[in-house]
C-alpha cells in the first residue's frame, strides 16, 4: 500500500499519533508492505553544503519514529525500514492472518 502524504506537515501525521494509526490500519487491512511519500529527500540534485536544512525533514521525522517506537513493533518488522527512494519510506508489516479492515479511517 503506498500512502501520499504531500501536503501534510509532520505535526499533523507524525507528532500527533496518525502514524501509528495508519501503521495499525494497514496491518488490519492485510497489507504486507506500506510506502509512505513524504516528498523529495535531501538529495535533489544540490550540493550538500547548499541544501536547505528543512528540506528531508519529514522523511526524517517518519523514520525516527518508525525506527524507536516500540509500541509499533507488534504490526511492523522493524528491521525492515527501506529509505533507499528518495522521498518515500517504505516498511514490511507483520502478516495478519485475519485481515478485517476495507480501508484507513485516520487521513
Amino acid at each position: 500500500m503506498e500512502i501520499d502524504l504531500h501536503g501534510y506537515h509532520p505535526a499533523e501525521i507524525v507528532f500527533n499519533g496518525t502514524l501509528g494509526k495508519i501503521v495499525q490500519q494497514t496491518w488490519e487491512m492485510g497489507e504486507s508492505e506500506l510506502t509512505l511519500i513524504h516528498g523529495h529527500g535531501r538529495n535533489r540534485g544540490i550540493t550538500p553544503g547548499f541544501v536547505n536544512t528543512n528540506t528531508g525533514y519529514f522523511g526524517l521525522c517518519i523514520r525516527r519514529v518508525l525506527r524507536h517506537d516500540k509500541s509499533l513493533r507488534q504490526w511492523i518488522m522493524h528491521t525492515t525500514l527501506d529509505c533507499r527512494q528518495m522521498g518515500c519510506t517504505s516498511i514490511r508489516l507483520k502478516a495478519n492472518p485475519k485481515p478485517a479492515r476495507k480501508k484507513l479511517n485516520c487521513l
